[in-house]
C-alpha cells in the first residue's frame, strides 16, 4: 500500500482516544512518550526540537503538488515566480545568452529580496550543499537545477536574517529543500508537455519512487529522468530593440556587403545585423538524478540515518555569431570582386579591414555532476535529543565550446593561406574549413565541501512560571575548495569573444552556537540564538538574534525579530586569477587621481591605462541588519492572515573596485614602481618615466552597500460545501518600499526600486503577488492561480525611447482526477491565456527576461501509477 503522509495526533488528542477504546492508563502512557519522541521535530529558522514555534518565523511552506497544481515542472521556474525572489539576483536559463550575462550556461540561482545569491542561504533538509564551482558575475551560488522537483518532499521558505542559526550567506534568508523520505510503496510518473504554438518545446519527464520497509528501517529511493527541447527568439515574434551591423573599409571609407541587399544602415555603408534573433529564449536540456533517504533504528530508540544525492545535468546554450575586426592583403584571392574594383580606384593596391560576423552561432555545451553523502546518527540522553551527521558535497562542471568559437591564430592563419573567407558573413566558406579554425576551449570546475556536525536539544533546569526554558546546543566543522579552470587559449585572449579568468582556493571553518526559548509569561516567549563562526581565510563572527512571540489572543500571535548576519567572501572572489582590461582616469587639479597624471596626463586630460584585476585574500566578511515585524491571525477556523514589515541594511559588500587602490598609491599605503615586477605581486600602480599611471593592480575590496525595506502579506481562506466540495482560496504578495544601492564609499546612492537597471537591465519590481484558489471534490481536483508583477521603469538604454513596461497578469491552471485510488491524472498549463510579455525598449530583446518570460502557453499532462 501506497501512503501519502503520516497524521499525528496531539497528545490530548491520543490519550482520550485510547482510553475510548479500551486501552489501559500504561498503554496509554507509552503510547504517548513514543509520540512525543515523534514530535521531536526541528522546522527551517530554528534548531529547537520539541518546541511550539507556531508563529515565531516568517516561514512559508509549499509541498510538490502545490508546486504541479500550478503547472511547475522545475524548482528554478517555481522560485522565479516566488514573490520574495522576484527580484535581483534571482536568474534562471530564460533568456541566457551562453554565459555573457555572467550565468553560466544550464544554471539557475535563487534571491531574496534582490540582495544576490550569495546571501540566500540554500540546504537540502536542513543542511548545507557544494555551491557551484562557476559564479554568476562575481556571486558564489547553489545551482538549483540540480534539486529536481520529483524529489521533494515540501519547501520551506525562511524570510528573515538567519546567520545566528545557520552561519555565513544566511543574511536574506533561507530556502530548505526538504526531500521525500517515509515512502510505502512505490510510484511511477509521466509526464509529457509542449507549447501550443508551433514550435517544437516538448518536454518529458519520467519519475520512480519506492519505498522499501523492513522491521526496523526504511528505505526511500526517487529516480527521475527530465528532457526539455529548446526555444529559440525566431520562434516567437520577438521586438528586438537593437540590430548590430558589419561593414568593409576600403580606402577609409565604409561599405556594406552584398549579401545584405536594401537592409542597411548608416546611409548605406553598413549591413543590418540582428544577432538577437539568434539566442535562445529558453535552451535545451536533459537532467538525470537519484535521491535516497534510508533509516534504521537502533536499539535504547537511536536512530541511523543515510542521504544519497546525484544529478547530472546536460545540455546547451546559444548565442549569436561572434564578431571578428580583420585586416586583409588587398591583392588575396579571398577578396571578392567587388571590393577589388573599390581598392583600385586610386590606382594602388591597399589592405582592407573587415568587420563582420562568423557564419555560425556559437553553442556551449555543459555538462553538471552534482553528488551528496550524508550519514548521522541522532537519539535520546535522558530528557534531551541529540543528533550528529557527516556531508559531503560535490559539484563538477564542464563547459565545451562546440560551435562559431574561433581561435585568433587559427582565423588569422587559415585567411592569409587563403582556406578561410572573411568575406559574405563566412557563409562561403566549407563546413570543413569552419571547422578547422573552432576551439573547444573547455572550462572546468570542481567545488566540495565537507561537513560534521552535531547538536544537543532539550529543557535547562531552570523553570519558569510559564515553563522551562528550551535550549539547544551545537557546533560544526566544515572545509570548502573550489576550482575554476578555462582552458589557457581562452584566458590568453585567443579566442574571439570569449574572456575567461581563473580561480582556485580552499579553506576551512568551524562554529558554536546556542538558540534559548524562554518563555516570559503564557503568551509572551523570547527566542534568543548567538552563533560564532570561525574561517581559516579572515578570521571570525559573532551574530545575534532576538525574536519575541505574543500571543494576544487564541488566534493572533504578533512576533518580532532583531538579528545581524555576514556572508563569508566567496572562495572565487579570495582567489580569482588575473583578468586584464583597459581603463580610464581624469587628470586635472580638481580630479581626485590627478597625483597619477604625469606629462601626457597634464596635456590630454586623461590617461588610458592596462589594468589588471585579481582576487584578494585580504577580505573581509559582508555583514548585515535585519529587522522584522510580523503577525499570524487566524481570524477564523477558516481564515489566516500573515503580514510581516521586514527591512535589511547590507554593509561591506564584495566588489571590484579600483578607485580604493588608486587612492592607496597616492596616499603611499600601496607600491608606485617604474615596473610591474617591482610591485611584487601587489595591488598597486606602475607609473612611466613621465610620471604618467600606466598599469594598475586591484581587485576586491568590501566597498558596497545596500538596503531594502517592506512589507509581505498572505490571506487564507477555505470555504467548505456540502454538494460543490471544498475551496482554498489564497493570496500571497510582496511590496518593497525601498532598494538603494551604493556601489562604493565615493559613489552616491541609487535608487533601484521598480525599473529595470544595469548593463544586464536586471528588474526590482515595487510589487509582487500571486493569487487563486484549489479545489477538490471526490475524485476530482482544480486550480486556478494568477501571477502579477507591478509596471517597471524601461532601464538605462531605451533603444526605444520607451519609459515604462507595463504590468504583467498571467494566469496558470490545472485539473486533476483520481482514476482510482492508485491511479490519477493531471492537466496543467502554465499561461492559460498565452499572454506577451509587455515591451521593454531596453533590452535587446524587447522583454525583461529576468521577471517575463515569451514562453507562452505550455501544457503539461501527467499520469501516475501507485502499488
Amino acid at each position: 500500500m501506497y501512503i501519502k503522509a503520516k497524521m499525528k495526533l496531539s497528545t490530548l488528542s491520543m490519550a482520550m482516544l485510547l482510553a475510548t477504546t479500551g486501552y489501559n492508563v500504561q498503554a496509554a502512557e507509552e503510547a504517548i512518550a513514543e509520540q512525543e519522541k515523534i514530535e521531536k521535530i526541528q522546522v527551517t529558522g530554528s534548531r529547537l526540537k520539541g518546541v511550539d514555534m507556531e508563529g515565531a518565523n516568517p516561514v512559508q511552506i509549499f509541498s510538490r503538488d502545490d508546486l504541479a497544481n500550478r503547472g511547475y515542472d522545475t524548482v528554478s521556474a517555481f522560485l522565479r515566480d516566488l514573490p520574495q525572489a522576484s527580484s535581483a539576483g534571482t536568474f534562471t536559463e530564460n533568456g541566457g545568452v551562453g554565459g555573457a550575462d555572467g550565468a553560466p550556461a544550464g544554471s539557475s540561482g535563487v534571491s531574496l529580496r534582490g540582495l544576490g545569491s550569495s546571501s540566500t542561504l540554500v540546504l537540502v533538509n536542513g543542511r548545507r550543499v557544494a555551491v557551484d564551482s562557476f559564479t554568476n558575475g562575481f556571486d558564489s551560488f547553489v545551482n538549483v537545477n540540480s534539486i529536481p522537483m520529483s524529489a521533494l518532499e515540501r519547501v520551506e521558505i525562511l524570510t528573515d536574517g538567519a546567520s545566528s542559526v545557520y552561519g555565513s550567506d544566511a543574511i536574506a534568508g533561507v530556502i530548505n529543500f526538504i526531500l521525500r523520505k517515509d515512502v510505502e510503496g512505490h510510484e511511477i510518473s509521466v509526464s509529457y508537455g509542449d507549447d501550443t504554438a508551433s514550435s517544437d518545446f516538448g518536454r518529458t519527464n519520467l519519475t520512480y519512487v519506492g519505498g522499501f520497509n523492513t522491521a526496523n528501517s526504511n528505505t526511500t529511493l526517487v529516480v527521475d529522468y527530465f528532457d526539455r527541447e529548446a526555444l529559440f527568439n525566431s520562434d516567437r515574434p520577438i521586438e528586438v530593440t537593437l540590430t548590430s551591423s558589419t561593414r568593409t573599409t576600403i580606402d577609409g571609407v565604409d561599405y556594406a556587403e552584398p549579401w545584405c541587399g536594401d537592409n542597411t544602415s548608416s546611409g548605406g555603408t553598413r549591413c543590418s545585423y540582428d544577432y538577437v534573433i539568434q539566442r535562445a529564449i529558453q535552451p535545451d536540456t536533459t537532467a538525470i538524478g537519484a535521491t535516497l533517504h534510508h533509516n534504521y533504528r537502533l536499539a535504547g530508540g537511536n536512530e541511523f540515518f543515510a542521504e544519497a544525492m546525484y544529478q547530472q545535468n546536460s545540455g546547451s546554450a546559444y548565442d549569436a555569431a561572434a564578431a571578428f575586426d580583420i585586416d586583409i592583403d588587398g591583392d588575396s584571392a579571398l577578396v571578392p570582386a567587388w571590393a577589388r574594383d573599390l581598392d583600385a580606384q586610386d590606382g594602388e593596391v591597399n589592405s582592407i579591414r573587415v568587420r563582420s560576423r562568423f557564419p555560425e552561432t556559437r553553442i556551449q555545451d555543459y555538462d553538471t555532476n552534482s553528488y551528496r553523502l550524508l550519514a548521522g546518527l541522532r537519539g535520546e540522553l535522558a530528557d534531551w535529543s541529540w543528533e550528529t551527521a557527516a556531508t559531503y558535497g560535490k559539484t563538477e562542471n564542464e563547459i565545451t565550446h562546440v560551435q562559431g568559437y574561433m581561435g585568433v591564430d587559427k582565423v588569422l592563419n587559415a585567411i592569409a593561406d587563403g582556406s578561410f573567407d572573411p568575406f559574405n558573413l563566412g557563409r562561403d566558406n566549407s563546413a570543413a574549413a569552419r571547422a578547422a579554425v573552432r576551439e573547444l576551449a573547455p572550462r572546468v570546475g570542481e567545488s566540495e565541501v565537507f561537513s560534521v556536525d552535531f547538536n544537543i536539544a532539550g529543557d535547562l533546569p531552570i523553570e519558569l512560571s510559564a515553563g522551562n526554558i528550551s535550549a539547544v546546543f551545537g557546533g560544526e566543522f566544515r572545509s570548502e575548495d573550489i576550482f575554476d579552470r578555462p582552458s589557457q587559449i581562452a584566458k590568453d585572449g585567443g579566442v574571439f569573444a570569449l574572456g575567461a579568468s581563473d580561480a582556485e582556493a580552499d579553506r576551512s571553518q568551524y562554529a558554536a552556537y546556542a538558540e534559548f526559548n524562554v518563555p516570559i509569561t503564557d503568551s509572551l516567549d523570547v527566542i534568543a540564538a548567538l552563533r560564532y563562526d570561525h574561517y581559516s581565510d579572515f578570521g571570525g563572527d559573532a551574530n545575534p538574534k532576538l525574536s519575541l512571540r505574543y500571543r494576544a489572543t487564541d488566534d493572533l500571535i504578533l512576533r518580532a525579530s532583531w538579528s545581524t548576519g555576514f556572508r563569508a567572501p566567496s572562495l572565487s572572489q579570495l582567489g580569482a586569477g588575473e583578468s586584464l582590461g583597459t581603463a580610464y582616469i581624469n587628470c586635472g587639479a580638481d580630479q581626485p587621481f590627478d597625483a597619477l597624471c604625469g606629462d601626457f596626463g597634464a596635456s590630454f586630460g586623461e590617461l588610458e591605462l592596462d589594468q589588471e584585476t585579481l582576487g584578494n585574500r585580504g577580505l573581509d566578511a559582508e555583514n548585515s541588519e535585519a529587522v522584522n515585524l510580523g503577525l499570524s491571525w487566524n481570524l477564523t477556523d477558516n481564515l489566516q492572515i500573515t503580514a510581516d514589515y521586514w527591512r535589511y541594511e547590507h554593509t561591506d559588500i564584495v566588489d571590484v573596485d579600483a578607485n580604493t587602490t588608486l587612492k592607496a598609491c597616492i596616499a603611499g599605503t600601496a607600491p608606485a614602481t617604474d615596473s610591474i615586477a617591482a610591485l611584487n605581486g601587489e595591488f598597486g600602480c606602475v607609473l612611466d618615466g613621465g610620471n604618467d599611471l600606466v598599469f594598475l593592480r586591484t581587485g576586491f575590496f568590501n566597498v558596497g552597500s545596500q538596503e531594502t525595506d517592506g512589507i509581505d502579506v498572505k490571506i487564507d481562506y477555505r470555504i467548505d460545501t456540502t454538494n460543490f466540495g471544498t475551496f482554498k482560496l489564497y493570496a500571497a504578495g510582496t511590496k518593497t518600499f525601498s532598494y538603494e544601492r551604493q556601489v562604493t564609499p565615493d559613489s552616491s546612492k541609487e535608487d533601484l526600486l521598480g525599473k529595470l537597471s544595469g548593463a544586464n537591465e536586471i528588474a526590482r519590481p515595487d510589487f509582487v503577488s500571486d493569487f487563486g484558489t484549489d479545489w477538490n471534490l471526490n475524485n476530482w481536483s482544480a486550480s486556478l492561480s494568477a501571477h502579477y508583477i507591478s509596471e517597471l521603469g524601461d532601464g538605462d538604454f531605451k533603444f526605444g525611447g520607451n519609459e515604462t513596461v507595463d504590468a504583467w497578469l498571467v494566469f496558470s491552471g490545472s485539473v486533476g482526477y483520481d482514476i482510482t485510488d492508485n491511479q490519477s491524472l493531471l492537466l496543467s498549463v502554465r499561461n492559460l491565456t498565452d499572454k506577451e510579455p509587455p515591451y521593454a525598449s531596453s533590452p535587446t530583446n524587447g522583454y525583461a527576461s529576468s521577471v517575463h518570460d515569451w514562453i507562452g502557453r505550455l501544457w503539461t499532462a501527467r499520469y501516475t501509477i501507485r502499488f
